[in-house]
């Protein structure tokens, strides 16, 4: 497998503005996903391994977000 690093360039506001976006992607995949009859019967703490094995845009989604968040704390501008 290979892997694909990516170097952005953002302002502060269009990285708060990104950062609201991955948010809203991310819970709302998620909460599409998590009561679905695909997973009831996936006990809670298999549930999500489960959910970004199947859906592993979600694990991109993830990292890019605790990233770009830790971008803005280390710049003094966390947003959740």
């Amino acid at each position: 497998m290979s892997k694909i690093t990516l170097q952005l360039e953002l302002d502060r506001q269009q990285a708060k503005h990104y950062l609201l976006w991955l948010n809203t992607q991310f819970d709302t995949t998620i909460a599409e996903v998590w009561y679905s009859d695909r997973y009831r019967d996936v006990p809670v703490g298999l549930r999500g391994p489960r959910v970004l094995r199947d859906i592993p845009h979600l694990v991109g989604i993830s990292r890019t977000r605790r990233e770009l968040h830790r971008q803005l704390a280390d710049h003094g501008e966390c947003s959740r």
